[in-house]
């Protein structure tokens, strides 16, 4: 019985915080989002995750980022980011696409094709400029 309970007490909590992080922060990662060893920037100012994304250990993001589905209504499609990455600031990455591991993406690039490991891209669409 006691587990049931602290079960609720969880997901209330989760709420809590969830809520005071979208308003003082101004960012919207869902608590559902099951992620370790990631660094935001500036405490996460102005980041949009979608709730099923998947995002690997050491990477870096900056302030600003998005991450999301293409489709508003289904949101079961979402970037796989790989470990050690760095988004830059104001990045949008969308869609069904597979980030690999040490990837570097530059500050405004619009990420919506799959980028190979250990590549830098840039642009609007990102464009690798090097492996």
């Amino acid at each position: 019985m006691l587990g049931i309970l602290w079960g609720g007490v969880k997901f209330i909590l989760a709420r809590i915080l969830y809520r005071w992080l979208k308003w003082y922060y101004h960012c919207d990662i869902p608590y559902s989002v099951n992620f370790k060893g990631v660094w935001f920037c500036h405490s996460g100012f102005g980041i949009v995750i979608n709730s099923n994304v998947k995002i690997g250990e050491g990477t870096y993001i900056q302030h600003g980022v998005t991450i999301g589905s293409r489709d508003d209504i289904k949101n079961t499609k979402a970037p796989n980011i790989g470990r050690n990455c760095y988004i830059g600031a104001k990045a949008t990455i969308i869609g069904d696409i597979t980030i690999g591991d040490n990837v570097k993406i530059g500050a405004g690039a619009v990420v919506i094709s799959n980028i190979p490991d250990g590549a830098t891209a840039v642009g609007i669409p990102a464009k690798i400029i090097c492996k």
